[in-house]
């Protein structure tokens, strides 16, 4: 983990970050985490593409580094993040006076908390709970949205449905849900690699419509699919079938995922505009715009086509190293084939833990023991699973780790031999 000591923090003050945690952990315990191969979160620190990093080399406009009278982001980018929307979803059929695009200016996180917050204040009955349908497994949507007062119900992506959405399911947990509930889509599902079939996208915004629920449509892993393969397109859906309805919606769209820019909190936001109109208005509550360099350069980035050949070679990069990784656990570490879940999406492959490894249902042990070995999976889900083991087609225990696909292959393969070597295979 080559740049640890400037991403981690200095341990004067309290971290309760799970992954910073450990690794002071293994470091206490005389691992070297110079040395420690980190496969945890989407993050490579070191390969931002080139040709954007090399903007922030020349000069930029001098009004960049002032404050902007925008709450939409530096007009450059917000003009360049509407055409690139347009352009990547194949928005041009679509009524334009039904969305707008504005820029997330300090993370996609922080858009989906303002947005949370927008539908409290806007809501009719403030006194019923709100509720949050989530997928499970899934991202940490509960950690966003609980601190504001919502409940989570989720609904169960499982192998043995292909890990697709059970839209029976979650029609169950709509009609059980307050009047004011808000239904989270990840059809590029992070973290098992799964695209969901359309026509379950496109029933799933047909529930929500029908119970008067929001959406929150989460795209971040939208431009990442393997080459010769086609993302379900979630925000075409959704403004098809929205154009009559007047439920409120947001779909986030990170651009750090595509380019290795995670830091720079820079994505697009694509709502009705009356939406984008009321979070601008809950972001200021919180501050003015930031980071106006970074969001020039994106401008300019995106403007070129470099910025599109560097995302199909990410592409291609991913398609090979879930291919290689699968390969590798199968053939060196003994994994069977139901075990392991390449995806066609995302950057992740996760993966079951070895049964002998599970305790009270977690994965938390086997992290420790790759730790031990100088290895950082993941979680297999950012969701509260169950604390009890579940059995499922093959009658096993359940547990999964993930292992992100971003690092060169080099340090793949020493991540898998390093795990091999420490008997921690199928």
């Amino acid at each position: 983990m080559e740049p640890a000591r400037t991403v981690l923090d200095s341990g004067r003050l309290p971290n309760d970050h799970e992954d910073a945690r450990l690794i002071h952990l293994y470091e206490a315990e005389g691992g070297d985490i110079g040395n420690l191969v980190y496969l945890s979160l989407g993050e490579t620190w070191n390969s931002v593409a080139p040709g954007l990093a090399a903007i922030l080399a020349r000069p930029l406009p001098a009004h960049t580094h002032g404050y902007t009278l925008s709450p939409y982001g530096l007009p450059a980018l917000r003009d360049e993040m509407r055409s690139y929307i347009v352009r990547t979803h194949d928005l041009r059929a679509v009524n334009t006076d039904s969305y707008d695009v504005s820029v997330s200016q300090s993370g996609t996180r922080a858009a989906m908390s303002d947005f949370g917050r927008l539908l409290l204040s806007s809501t009719q009955r403030p006194a019923l709970p709100p509720t949050a349908v989530v997928p499970s497994p899934g991202w940490d949507y509960k950690g966003v949205l609980k601190p504001l007062g919502y409940q989570t119900l989720s609904y169960h992506l499982r192998f043995s449905e292909g890990w697709q959405p059970d839209v029976t399911e979650i029609e169950s947990l709509l009609r059980r849900a307050s009047p004011n509930a808000l239904l989270v889509l990840n059809a590029q599902h992070n973290p098992t690699g799964t695209n969901w079939e359309a026509e379950r996208v496109r029933r799933m915004i047909e529930l929500a419509i029908l119970y008067r629920a929001a959406v929150l449509l989460d795209d971040a892993y939208y431009s990442l699919h393997a080459p010769g393969s086609a993302s379900t397109n979630s925000l075409r859906i959704l403004l098809q079938q929205t154009q009559r309805s007047q439920i409120p919606w947001l779909a986030t769209r990170t651009l750090g995922k595509q380019f290795h820019c995670n830091g720079w909190g820079i994505g697009a936001l694509t709502a009705h505009p009356k939406t984008l109109t009321h979070m601008a208005r809950v972001a200021q509550e919180r501050s003015y715009g930031s980071a106006l360099p970074l969001q020039s350069a994106m401008a300019t980035w995106l403007r070129k086509p470099e910025s599109d050949a560097f995302v199909d070679q990410l592409r291609h990069h991913y398609a090979a190293a879930r291919q290689h990784v699968a390969e590798r656990l199968h053939h060196s570490l003994g994994f069977p084939a139901h075990t392991v879940h390449p995806g066609t999406c995302t950057s992740y492959l996760r993966f079951r833990v070895p049964t002998r490894f599970i305790r009270n249902g977690s994965e938390a042990h086997y992290r420790r023991l790759c730790l031990a070995a100088g290895v950082l999976p993941g979680a297999g889900s950012m969701t509260a699973e169950s604390k009890k083991p579940y059995k499922k087609s093959h009658g096993e225990a359940e547990a999964y780790v993930r292992l992100f696909l971003g690092q060169p292959t080099p340090l793949l393969n020493k991540a898998l031999d390093r795990l091999a070597a420490a008997g921690l295979g199928w």
